[in-house]
């Protein structure tokens, strides 16, 4: 009985020993976690590593992820007063903890198995509180020495932050072999993919585009620049132009933005969040959960137009109430523009170069939701008054859609 009464103390002292660990700042990780080896790691589960590496280098955001683990938890709100979520995928030796406002910090954490019988864990550290900053670290493990030594060679080739005005977004692979980097510099982003190769990984792919929010001038009118790799671009590269530009932004179109990098990466998405791409009808639809009931709907489709010159992409946003009733949010509301194939350009079209008839009861943006269609090719109207809500159909004729 003494003794096990002796061994609870020691446990005990090891809990508050852990509980009582100062958070280290990003700043202060940077300079040192490179000259510093971590010892006595007992094995090469993502569990055990990233318990050793927290010993050392202790954030909040990495403690959290170790709850989600101790408890089993796959994915889900971790503390409903700081707005932690969390996701951890044991079989593809995954793990994430992510924010849902912008004071938390976040943390990525990933292994690989090595040629040579050892493993690489990469691991990334991030705070949001102001401006996005991250922080990639890799370590070799080496399952004889039962050490974590790091490795920046693992790593050497990903792009570094070399002005106050560049950010990089990571991330980690949760199934496949790639790992991204997205760089935002001014107007540019450029997108990096990074293979792994059974030691390290390696540059396989980049990609920079100027997304300047700014119009470009092209004989006396103003357009939008719409960068693409196949013949024509798709809902996918319209997707980007609005979504990935060099600005950050906020709340929930950033959320939309992220939502769409996940998908890309096939990584899974927050529980709170769906996304769908559908190339083929040339349709997007992103929802989003929040937690007093409320959810926001965004969709994005185009049509090609009848004279093969141009095709005419709609944007939709609307927010609802526990109950299915708009309720426009800040960043509700519907936008057109029309996409021309030869200039490879789009500007903003406004109802009356889209609409035949009178269009003037669908501008209050307070009080109406376009719905988006996946399938055929007309618009739903929803008319959300005091007395119920009402609907019609926008007929698509080629050209314009016309009201029946």
């Amino acid at each position: 009985m003494k003794r096990h009464f002796i061994n609870a103390l020691f446990i005990m002292a090891g809990l508050t020993t852990l509980q009582a660990q100062t958070a280290r700042s990003l700043e202060e990780i940077g300079q040192q976690w490179s000259d510093v080896a971590i010892r006595d790691v007992n094995d090469g589960s993502l569990p055990v590593m990233l318990r050793a590496f927290d010993r050392t280098w202790h954030t909040n955001a990495v403690g959290d992820a170790l709850e989600i683990m101790a408890k089993g938890t796959t994915q889900g709100k971790l503390r409903e007063e700081s707005g932690y979520s969390g996701l951890y995928d044991a079989r593809n030796g995954y793990i994430e903890v992510f924010f849902d406002d912008e004071s938390s910090g976040t943390m990525q954490a990933c292994y690989r198995r090595r040629a040579n019988g050892h493993s690489l864990l990469v691991v990334m550290l991030g705070s949001h509180d102001g401006f996005d900053v991250e922080l990639l670290l890799s370590y070799d493990y080496d399952p004889q020495a039962c050490r974590l030594t790091p490795d920046e060679k693992a790593i050497e080739g990903l792009p570094k932050v070399t002005d106050p005005n560049m950010m990089h977004i990571h991330e980690l692979p949760q199934t496949g072999d790639e790992l991204e980097v997205i760089e935002y510099y001014g107007d540019d982003v450029t997108e990096y993919r990074f293979a792994w190769d059974g030691s390290k990984f390696g540059l396989s792919k980049k990609n920079t585009q100027c997304y300047d929010c700014g119009p470009v001038e092209i004989e006396g009118e103003y357009y939008i620049q719409v960068p693409f790799e196949a013949a024509e671009p798709t809902i996918a590269d319209f997707v980007d132009v609005c979504f990935s530009n060099g600005d950050v932004l906020p709340e929930m179109l950033g959320d939309i933005r992220s939502a769409w990098h996940r998908y890309r990466m096939n990584k899974t998405l927050p529980s709170h969040t769906t996304f769908l791409l559908d190339k083929n009808r040339g349709y997007m639809r992103y929802e989003r959960k929040w937690d007093e009931g409320d959810y926001s709907v965004a969709e994005m489709c185009y049509w090609n137009c009848a004279d093969r010159r141009h095709k005419l992409i709609a944007q939709s946003i609307a927010t609802y109430d526990e109950n299915s009733m708009y309720i426009c949010s800040q960043y509700d509301g519907y936008m057109f523009s029309l996409y021309d194939n030869q200039k490879k350009t789009m500007n903003q079209a406004i109802l009356p170069d889209i609409i035949s008839g009178d269009y003037s009861d669908l501008e209050d943006m307070a009080t109406v939701v376009f719905s988006l269609p996946r399938t055929g090719k007309d618009i739903v109207v929803k008319y959300y008054t005091p007395s119920g809500v009402k609907q019609e159909k926008l007929l698509w004729d080629g050209n314009k859609f016309v009201r029946k």
